[in-house]
């Protein structure tokens, strides 16, 4: 971890912190002994984790309390962690609903555009400049989504907005390797979060395994510097490996939707 943090700064700002894999990624960087920055709207929430990672693992954290979806953001984040030694960006917030596609308003369209892919794509500029202009390193963790591999129904604009993430990262990455800035996709399948908990019908909750946040982010703690993109969880790669490098993609998009269809059989 020492190596870790030579590369990557003593602090790490994390975008969507308060809960579910933002959460994970707090309590996980600061029990490696990184300082965090926690970026969230959920005041409670924020406030709660700052006292529990304060408490138990004893580094500093700095709460910045801001709406991700306003333009200004970026801005904002940047000018509050001016003075900090912060080269590890992750970012996790995200719009998720689980329904038909024409169900969806156009404001409620805008709504992952903006959270989903605007804001990450302002964060990863504002905050590779800053690296560029200081000639320093860092790393960049975006959180996609299995949807974002393969399309499902129900979920077109979510699994448009984290292929976004995807392209993002693998066309970055050439670039900011010559800048000494790692950029990784993480594509989380079955989590357990609120977001989670509120999209998913209770009968699929009990035959679901859906994986634990911490461990989604203590995988692409590790894979930082090592792939561009990976995928969280065994069992997701195997099951991506079949339907992306085995299958048919025709068949794969019939697999894919019978398998929302069965979950969410209650979403009309």
């Amino acid at each position: 971890m020492d190596q870790f943090k030579k590369k990557y700064g003593e602090w790490a700002l994390i975008a969507g912190a308060a809960e579910g894999i933002g959460e994970g990624f707090s309590i996980q960087l600061a029990r490696e002994g990184m300082n965090i920055v926690l970026v969230d709207n959920n005041l409670e929430a924020m406030r709660k984790l700052a006292d529990r990672i304060k408490g138990e693992m004893k580094v500093e954290v700095r709460q910045i309390h801001f709406d991700l979806t306003l333009p200004e953001v970026s801005g904002f984040v940047f000018q509050a962690t001016e003075d900090l030694d912060c080269r590890l960006l992750v970012y996790v917030a995200a719009y998720s609903k689980v329904k038909p596609f024409l169900s969806s308003s156009t404001d409620e369209l805008d709504i992952y555009l903006t959270l989903n892919n605007r804001t990450p794509l302002h964060l990863v500029h504002g905050f590779a400049g800053r690296l560029q202009a200081k000639k320093r390193g860092g790393g960049i963790i975006l959180i996609s989504s299995l949807a974002g591999l393969l399309g499902p129904p129900l979920v077109a604009p979510y699994a448009a907005t984290k292929g976004f993430l995807i392209r993002l990262a693998e066309s970055l990455s050439a670039e900011f390797k010559l800048l000494n800035i790692d950029i990784l996709t993480c594509c989380a399948g079955l989590t357990c979060t609120p977001t989670y908990q509120v999209n998913t019908p209770e009968p699929t909750r009990e035959k679901a395994s859906p994986m634990d946040p911490l461990d989604v982010a203590k995988y692409a703690i590790r894979q930082l510097g090592r792939k561009v993109v990976c995928i969280a969880g065994w069992k997701n790669r195997l099951s991506f490996f079949l339907l992306l490098r085995v299958l048919p993609r025709a068949v794969s998009l019939k697999i894919m939707a019978q398998t929302m269809r069965t979950m969410f059989e209650e979403v009309k």
